[in-house]
């Protein structure tokens, strides 16, 4: 187990369950297991399962030392029932304090005595030697009992434990209750925490933060999971950036979450919070809590709480942003402004305006007031204007949404237009002008954008589109506008991110193109081995297959980022390479003869860096050296502001903040290793991640410069050449410094500012001032039917599972070889309000069932989202005609689809066309 693996939603639940937690005063609680050390000696059949030293039970407390990164401790077995009102009480201190984990079981069986991270919660343990409790919420029902517990204590740290329990706090029966109005009282809704203290007053259940994220619960449930996929709440809140939503099943282990923004002003709200994984259930909710704010101190009036397998009430739009289009702005030249809007009510909002308004001086070319097409909820929609400046000025601008039955809202932003910088004319990029430091500085850059379908989900967050526009990578001219931009603000190479498998290598178009880029002179660069592969995918022949393709493919070029004169190499998961070789000793083997096959190949070796925790351990840079590697870095150091934030969502300060402490415990654990500071450049996944996203918000340019600034100093006390930033265009994990429509040229300002010589800098030039680009990919065809009339073209479609398919004679000509025919469809963005019919001409050799799924914005594939329908086996054409919006999952922005055009094997299909209507 390596802590420092941890993925950010299970971090997140871990910061929750440690906070202080407690059922309404009144509740009935009773004890059903109970570890008290307060006889000398005895340890009460708990048991050390490793790195734990100096183990004892004494003056009321079992204490001892963790020595390690996997710190156990094991109870006795007992046994009792397994209910969704139990919990866990742990009272500890800890000198060093950080990541805790409480595991359960039910069973003896299996590699691990029956323990695994799918039964256990993380938590964080206080770093001040103080005593506290930490209370659990395992929710382990579908366990149906629990015999043992298992308990890791932080790392490398003194603790003492001065008891461990299980407490049963019985609830309520089971309601089958799906609407709240608390109109009428608190409707059996209580609070988690013990510092809440919730009531009713004006209709509304009221409660303040007294601590960051608190809990109302409701009752114990008894809903189908499916029936309850939408939460719709009316509130309102007066600070905090976030909500959520929390919720376990009767057959499910444990909680889970889904958060949502809030608009902290106030005033009653609707908030439709979609819950994806509830829609692809067929168990029951037993459990829903919701914080209604992530800020102390915040007041939050809730004056209902529904659930339902569809959005409910009245539209009400919000602005979810306002601004620019294009990331620089020149005078006389015309400049986009947009605005998107979102739906947040299940109705649709019709018959809306939205007007813009802008001061004296600039001009809107065309209407200021346009009429929008109904918005549906979850189905963004966008609002353009052009606008010219006459003069260099930052001018505001504002816009004014109004429609029939719904409140008014507006927005303001402003547009800093810039004079054209004067260009010597050239027939091409004007030659780069590197800037001079006496750092290396390197950027992680992720090569993943060689079409529109990849940009499709980053275009529904407008600040985030690039200066180049959404380009593809592939275009070395592309290629070069990077290298300039680079080279003219400091830095020095990319570590790109490198993708092999068993010899199998994809996303390698960018490398590829910067071979024929003409600045590649000015931009060097480096492999980044992403090497989460699945297990067993590492061997000693692959190690000497994949070595010979950096000796023959990329070494020798004069572009190759070397250390120490020699070629670097990056390592993603050195883990990975240590498991599937069977141990730290085999793993030490692979990079000694890399290294021999390089200086055999004339180089003086390769310089081998490890990635992984922005904090390791003492124990593990041990390993890593012994395994040959002689520096580490991590692709992100965000996690230690996580863990104190303990909550999906923290500010970006929080994390220049934490910047020196993650680069000097880095460096405290080196032990003969060099350390590569990482300056992260944040975080918000929301494209890809939607409403379970970590969200590091408030992000700028200035908070930026001052981690670079940090890092300057940091770098001049400790001697540091080189320094990384964290990725160069992350789009969808929301880490980027490329310039955008967001900041423009600022990141990269700020890094220029502090490493670099001052003189005579370059002007931040983009295409458009030199008559070049746009570089926008063509739109994806968001096509709404498909007819399989060429021979040979699919349309977009695919087959899997057990179908083989070909397009002949009119039609896409199918046969069924197993049990699970599929075809799927094309990327998607179709407004499921605006087409709720599918037609699918088809005929069939025998009668069989067939099955329509879909994904949305926010629900995956599910039983829940499909359609099922009977097939005609005759050998003849049928139409069939499904009501999808007869579905309430056919709802918001649909993304695929997929068609299972049989159930079994052995069928002819034969398919003329699919429409939507």
């Amino acid at each position: 187990m390596h802590r420092w693996l941890t993925t950010a939603i299970l971090s997140s639940i871990a910061c929750f369950v440690s906070s202080p937690l407690a059922v309404a005063a009144d509740a009935q609680q009773s004890i059903v297991a109970q570890w008290e050390f307060n006889t000398e000696g005895d340890f009460q059949g708990w048991t050390v399962g490793g790195q734990i030293a100096d183990a004892a039970v004494a003056g009321g407390v079992l204490r001892g030392r963790t020595t390690g990164n996997d710190p156990i401790l094991f109870a006795p077995t007992f046994d009792i029932p397994a209910r969704p009102g139990q919990r866990i009480e742990i009272r500890m201190k800890s000198a060093a304090g950080g990541a805790a984990e409480l595991f359960w079981t039910e069973t003896l069986e299996g590699k691990y005595g029956g323990f695994s991270e799918a039964k256990a919660d993380h938590l964080q343990i206080t770093a001040d030697d103080q005593f506290h409790v930490y209370r659990i919420y395992p929710f382990w029902q579908a366990a149906g009992k629990i015999i043992r517990l298992r308990f890791d204590p932080p790392n490398d740290s003194p603790f003492e434990i001065d008891f461990i329990r299980i407490v049963d706090v019985p609830l309520s029966q089971p309601v089958a209750a799906r609407n709240w109005q608390f109109a009428s009282g608190d409707q059996g809704w209580w609070a988690m925490q013990e510092t809440t203290s919730p009531s009713v007053q004006d209709a509304a259940l009221q409660t303040t933060a007294e601590t960051t994220s608190p809990i109302l619960a409701s009752p114990l449930l008894s809903i189908p999971a499916f029936e309850a996929s939408v939460a719709c709440l009316r509130m309102a809140v007066d600070g905090g950036k976030a909500g959520r939503i929390y919720y376990a099943t009767d057959k499910r282990m444990g909680w889970r979450s889904v958060s949502f923004p809030l608009r902290a002003d106030g005033q009653i709200h609707t908030y439709n919070v979609e819950i994806p994984e509830l829609a692809s259930r067929d168990d029951s909710l037993v459990f829903l809590g919701i914080s209604p704010t992530d800020k102390k101190d915040a007041t939050a009036r809730i004056e209902s709480i529904g659930l339902a397998d569809h959005p409910a009430g009245p539209a009400e739009l919000e602005v979810s942003y306002f601004g620019r289009q294009e990331g620089v702005n020149r005078v006389d030249r015309p400049s986009q402004v947009v605005c998107t809007l979102e739906n947040l009510g299940g109705e649709p909002a019709k018959d809306v305006v939205a007007t813009l308004s802008v001061p004296e001086g600039v001009k809107v070319v065309g209407q200021a007031g346009q009429k929008i097409a109904p918005v549906c909820f979850g189905i963004p929609d966008s609002i353009h204007w052009t606008v010219e400046a006459g003069g260099a000025a930052v001018v505001p601008i504002s816009v004014k949404i109004e429609g029939p039955g719904m409140p008014a809202v507006s927005s303001t932003a402003s547009i800093d237009f810039t004079p054209l910088p004067k260009v010597a004319k050239t027939d091409y990029i004007p030659e780069p002008q590197p800037v001079t430091s006496k750092f290396d500085i390197g950027a992680f850059y992720f090569p993943g954008w060689p079409t529109m379908e990849r940009w499709q989900p980053i275009q529904d967050y407008p600040l985030r589109k690039p200066v180049l526009g959404w380009y593809d990578e592939a275009n070395p001219e592309c290629i070069d506008w990077q290298i300039k931009w680079a080279a003219e603000h400091g830095v020095k190479f990319f570590l790109v991110d490198w993708y092999w498998c068993k010899g199998a290598r994809h996303l390698e178009h960018w490398v590829n193109s910067y071979k024929d880029a003409k600045f590649r002179k000015y931009l060097k660069w480096c492999v980044m081995w992403a090497n989460h592969n699945p297990p067993h995918t590492h061997s000693v022949d692959d190690w000497r297959k994949v070595t010979q393709f950096w000796i023959d493919n990329y070494f020798g070029m004069d572009e190759y980022y070397r250390i120490d004169d020699r070629p670097a190499v990056f390592i993603w998961a050195p883990g990975n390479v240590r498991n599937d070789l069977g141990g730290s000793a085999k793993a030490a083997e692979l990079y000694a003869m890399s290294q021999k096959m390089a200086r055999d190949a004339g180089y003086k070796g390769i310089y081998f860096a490890a990635m992984g925790s922005p904090t390791p351990d003492v124990s593990t840079c041990e390993t890593l050296k012994n395994e040959g590697f002689e520096a580490f870095t991590s692709y992100h150091s965000f996690q230690l502001a996580h863990s104190r934030a303990k909550t999906q969502r923290f500010p970006y300060a929080d994390v220049v903040e934490t910047s020196p402490e993650v680069w000097q415990k880095a460096d405290s654990v080196a032990t003969e290793m060099q350390y590569f500071p990482l300056l992260d450049t944040g975080w918000a996944s929301e494209p890809w991640h939607g409403n379970k996203s970590l969200v590091v918000y408030d992000r700028t340019p200035e908070l930026f410069g001052e981690m670079c600034r940090m890092a300057r100093r940091y770098a001049d006390e400790h001697h540091k050449k080189i320094l990384i930033l964290g990725p160069w265009n992350e789009w969808g994990e929301g880490s980027y410094i490329e310039p955008c429509n967001e900041y423009g040229f600022r990141c990269l300002d700020q890094i220029r500012d502090t490493f670099c010589k001052p003189g005579n800098w370059p002007p931040d030039l983009v295409p458009s001032d030199i008559g070049r680009g746009p570089y926008d990919l063509p739109p994806v065809q968001n096509k709404t039917a498909w007819q399989f009339d060429k021979d040979g073209q699919l349309d977009g479609w695919m087959a899997a599972g057990s179908l083989r398919v070909e397009v002949r004679d009119g039609a896409l000509q199918a046969e069924s070889v197993g049990p699970d025919p599929i075809l799927y469809g094309p990327r998607l963005r179709i407004d499921a309000c605006r087409f709720h019919h599918m037609t699918i001409r088809m005929k069939c050799s025998a009668d069989d069932h067939a099955q329509v799924f879909w994904s949305t914005r926010f629900s995956p594939t599910s039983e829940a989202s499909s359609v099922h329908f009977d097939v005609i086996g005759d050998g003849q054409f049928h139409d069939y005609d499904l009501d999808l919006g007869a579905n309430p999952h056919w709802r918001n922005m649909v993304t695929s689809l997929r068609l299972d055009p049989v159930a079994g094997p052995g069928r002819k299909i034969a398919i003329q066309f699919i429409r939507l209507h």
